[in-house]
């Protein structure tokens, strides 16, 4: 019988998890529903996430519902004897009448972009940070330990308010060619103000390992701290890399959403689940000069709220629960 090393055993009490296992196959099917299913939805229906479809939205500009067939004012050759149409699966996506679907689709690749992005850039930085003062101490601990606390004490949110308002519009359109208008400099800013959670983490453990014999061992036999750091500390520390990088994910995830409400997240017409749910919310504040007060309010469709919500909730619940999952098979005795 092979011996198994601690990734073969955390894999094999990962796997007799259920939460776990269905948490993790949950959060793989949305991200394949994103990545791919967006683009082949698109190619399938024969729109994209931006066209609008006047007929999906009623003289009250409520949009349609569900499993709705439209005109399609967008199609450049119609077929013989019949008017095109287009299918809305979910319906539209307000008073532009675009498709909810699509948007949903595209709008969870840029949302879980940012949450993904931002958490791998906190954790590139924060996780040699945490090594380096754990491990050397002294000076460097101290100076990396006062670093570390002024970005803790940093009003990230204020901060993204100012850049917003002034120069943030000037780097939305970089987008290196693959991501979506807006989001590298969200993964950005996010990210350079967030390493100091890993850090932390990671500085705790590195004190403990430290001490261990066989980091000691490694010190007899003339080994360079670069090496030990690399070689002996590092692979005790994917557990919490792991875990930390997923829950990151998550609160990332949530808090473009919830600046998007202040109107700092992506800005439409690129959609995500933040900005579906800011612009949707609540009743519609409309002009109409014919009418004797001169504005009126319009009732939102629950359905464009819906999805948006349904997709988040699913999506951070089922990272939290995988990353409680991965503690879990990492550190069987400490479930308590």
């Amino acid at each position: 019988m092979v011996a198994r090393g601690p990734l073969g055993l955390a894999w094999a009490r990962f796997k007799r998890d259920r939460v776990a296992v269905v948490a993790g196959v949950v959060v793989v099917t949305v991200l394949l529903a994103c990545v791919a299913g967006a683009p082949l939805a698109a190619h399938l229906l024969g729109h994209g996430p931006n066209d609008p479809f006047p007929y999906a939205v009623d003289v009250n500009l409520k949009p349609v519902g569900p499993w709705t067939r439209v005109p399609d004012t967008n199609a450049s050759v119609a077929s013989p004897g019949a008017a095109p149409t287009t299918l809305l699966v979910l319906g539209a996506d307000g008073q532009l009448g675009r498709d909810l679907l699509l948007r949903l689709l595209y709008g969870g690749q840029v949302s879980l972009a940012i949450g993904i992005g931002a958490a791998l850039l906190a954790l590139l930085i924060g996780v040699p940070a945490g090594i380096l003062s754990g491990y050397l101490g002294g000076w460097t601990d101290w100076s990396l330990s006062r670093f570390t606390e002024l970005f803790m004490g940093f009003p990230l949110l204020l901060f993204l308010v100012a850049i917003g308002y002034t120069i943030g519009g000037r780097f939305n359109d970089v987008t290196l060619g693959v991501f979506q208008p807006g989001v590298l400099v969200l993964v950005f800013l996010i990210g350079a103000f967030s390493w100091f959670l890993p850090a932390r983490v990671i500085r705790a453990e590195v004190v403990s390992l430290r001490e261990h014999e066989f980091v000691e061992a490694a010190r007899m036999v003339g080994a360079s701290d670069g090496w030990i750091m690399r070689k002996h500390v590092l692979p005790y520390l994917v557990a919490p890399i792991v875990i930390w990088g997923t829950l990151m994910t998550a609160s990332f995830v949530i808090f473009e959403a919830a600046i998007s409400v202040l109107n700092l997240g992506v800005k439409l017409p690129t959609a995500s689940w933040g900005n579906l749910l800011s612009t949707n919310w609540g009743t519609l504040l409309v002009y109409d000069p014919f009418r004797p007060s001169g504005t009126y309010y319009v009732e939102r469709s629950n359905w464009v709220v819906f999805w948006p919500t349904a997709a988040l909730f699913v999506s951070i619940v089922s990272l939290a629960l995988l990353a409680e999952g991965i503690r879990r098979a990492f550190d069987p005795k400490g479930n308590a």
